[in-house]
């Protein structure tokens, strides 16, 4: 026994009616939903498809589908971090072009933080003048890409975690901004401050390369990817309309 497309759709509407904001954790509950309606339905033969669901959507309390909403929402955070995050730095550090680049990159900083080292105050505002223009750029940009995204009935959780701050390379971009201001108390010696501030400031540069060029720009790869190997295969999701 299986249910018919329109009944599967049903269940997706029902999710969404019941506060369900993202798609795949959408089709994760109605997946839920569908095998203990199945089950229902296996046992007592003269229940309807409505009164099945209902009975389904009893199980979970008064609080509906929230906290499975959160239980999903954190196995695609660990599948994020792990499976494309991670895979994404592993792709990247495993490249001598990128150990040349980031090696030369922070050289140049360092030589120019340093010739700068008689204006400690002129160093740490452009700093600071810099990051934050980074970040502005960053949050409009990505911020109205989400808000176009979620104009969509199919946002996913993954498309959230793709276009907001959620990702665990962002705190990496803002340090340069903390640690500025504080660059006489970095070391002992300017010149090791100097090379601590030019290090953070190379691993902010290629923490919003990770997040915009590698991330972002390849959203659509990454989603594909995502329910192939996550939707389908791990939870074994079926739906033809994923």
């Amino acid at each position: 026994m299986t249910l018919s497309q329109t009944e599967k759709l049903r269940l997706l509407e029902f999710t969404k009616d019941h506060y369900v904001d993202f798609y795949d954790v959408r089709l994760l509950i109605a997946k839920d939903l569908e095998d203990d309606i199945l089950q229902q339905m296996k046992e007592d033969k003269t229940l309807s498809f409505e009164e099945a669901l209902q009975n389904a959507f009893e199980k979970y309390g008064v609080i509906g589908f929230s906290d499975v909403s959160e239980d999903y929402m954190k196995k695609i955070n660990t599948y994020f971090y792990k499976k494309v995050i991670l895979k994404v730095v592993k792709d990247e550090v495993s490249k001598p072009k990128f150990w040349f680049l980031a090696t030369a990159f922070f050289l140049i900083i360092y030589y120019a933080i340093m010739s700068l080292d008689s204006m400690p105050f002129v160093l740490a505002g452009g700093f600071i003048v810099l990051i934050i223009l980074g970040l502005i750029f960053y949050f409009r940009k990505l911020h109205k890409n989400s808000k176009e995204l979620k104009k969509r009935d199919h946002y996913y959780y993954l498309d959230q975690l793709l276009v907001s701050n959620n990702s665990i390379l962002f705190p990496f971009t803002y340090m340069p901004l903390v640690l500025a201001p504080h660059i006489g108390r970095l070391s002992e010696t300017q010149s090791l401050s100097m090379a601590i501030l030019a290090f953070f400031t190379m691993v902010s540069c290629i923490a919003f390369y990770f997040i915009y060029f590698r991330l972002y720009k390849n959203r659509s790869e990454i989603l594909d990817e995502y329910k192939e190997n996550f939707l389908n295969k791990k939870l074994e999701l079926k739906f033809e309309i994923v």
